[in-house]
């Protein structure tokens, strides 16, 4: 039986009310059980309570769920809202787990996430079911991403799909939580790897430009940035809003700084950007994911039409990974850089993404952090970066 999809979006105040909305009305354009869920909601509603509302309401369906920044269907985003995507892919072709400790352990939260594993890979091979996917998400403030991405990778396959992002808590930076039907809470990460005949289509692009010449990173720890040639980071970062007529304060530090990203180069081009959410007393910067010392860097920034147009990029990209098959629903991750340079005019990109995939059920949300790692993307982790994940029917 074909994959289906369908998605559907709350913005009622009560966390059950708001969750038994949208996916009574997802189940309702289903029109078939739901097999695998997901649930992005806001910070503002408790993701236990959440999750039991989506449970009750959908008996038998398997949940990967998180926390937002700001959440969406094709229908437009919401702020302090509830949006779902239900699916119906088939039993025995998925398994779903959760951990906590990925903040101290990312190898050992990868390896709960994997036990399974094997067992699914086995299932799915008797059925000629050979291609697989990872859907991943993450405590977007455990800084440990990436390792978890490359942990991800050596537990499963090497040429293993992995896609997701990092929750988020409304831009307040303070906790975020992820879960599925048995876990939810913070310094967690939860999973999906799902196996079929038909890879699913991933997409990604950010349409950022480089606004500083290439700098070096002269000293830094983990997902701490001390030094920019040899200068406090954060007094790099006042220097360049300088140029831009901006006097930082405490005020309006944290946002300048998710807004005008730090990119890192491989060779001469930005291959990645990195999120600063959070300054030290010393003018570090806490990063959502590690950094290398001796690494070439700028300080970007993007243009909205190149941002949208980086979008539809990614969604043209996720079609062609279809291989012709068509898309029951869709997936993005976007980060909260992209909404807070769109603002408003944010529903550019999800329309962007419905010129590519017209007709075609869409759920997403803004993240801490994106993850696309697939064959011929060798960077798993991502910022303000648009990723774009097409399920097959």
């Amino acid at each position: 039986m074909a994959t289906r999809a369908a998605s559907a979006q709350s913005s009622q105040a009560d966390t059950a009310v708001a969750v038994r909305e949208a996916v009574g009305f997802a189940a309702g354009q289903l029109g078939a059980a739901p097999t695998v869920g997901f649930l992005f909601t806001s910070a503002r509603h408790e993701l236990g309570l959440a999750l039991e509302a989506a449970m009750l309401q959908a008996p038998g369906c398997q949940w990967l769920a998180c926390q937002t920044a700001g959440e969406f269907t094709e229908r437009g985003q919401t702020s302090g809202g509830v949006a779902v995507l239900l699916t119906t892919l088939p039993p025995g072709s998925f398994e779903i787990a959760g951990a906590s400790g990925v903040r101290s352990d990312p190898a050992g939260v990868a390896q709960k996430l994997t036990v399974a594993f094997p067992a699914l890979k086995a299932r799915a091979a008797k059925f000629g079911a050979g291609l697989s996917t990872t859907v991943l998400l993450v405590d977007g403030l455990a800084g440990t991403g990436e390792r978890l991405v490359k942990e991800v990778l050596n537990h499963t396959r090497l040429y293993q799909q992995v896609v997701g992002g990092a929750s988020g808590d409304d831009g307040k930076f303070s906790a975020t939580e992820v879960g599925t039907n048995q876990f939810a809470g913070t310094d967690g990460a939860v999973a999906l790897h799902v196996f079929g005949q038909q890879a699913w289509g991933v997409g990604v692009d950010h349409g950022l430009a480089a606004r500083t010449p290439p700098m070096t990173v002269t000293r830094a720890e983990g997902n701490v940035l001390y030094e920019i040639d040899q200068k406090p980071a954060l007094e790099v970062y006042r220097a360049y809003a300088r140029t831009r007529g901006v006097e930082l304060t405490a005020e309006n530090t944290l946002r300048f700084l998710i807004g005008n990203e730090l990119g890192v180069y491989f060779l001469k081009e930005v291959a990645r950007a990195r999120a600063p959410v959070g300054v030290g007393p010393s003018g570090e910067l806490k990063l959502v994911a590690d950094i290398t010392q001796g690494s070439q860097v700028c300080i970007l920034d993007g243009e909205p039409d190149a941002m949208v147009a980086a979008c539809q990029r990614a969604a043209e990209q996720a079609l062609a990974h279809l291989q012709g098959a068509k898309a029951a629903g869709v997936l993005v991750f976007d980060c909260i850089c992209r909404g807070m340079i769109l603002q408003d005019a944010f529903g550019r990109e999800i329309d962007a993404v419905r010129r590519v995939f017209p007709d075609v059920p869409v759920a997403g949300f803004l993240t801490y952090g994106e993850i696309a790692r697939f064959r011929g993307k060798l960077d798993g982790w991502h910022n303000t970066t648009a990723v774009v994940v097409a399920i097959p029917a």
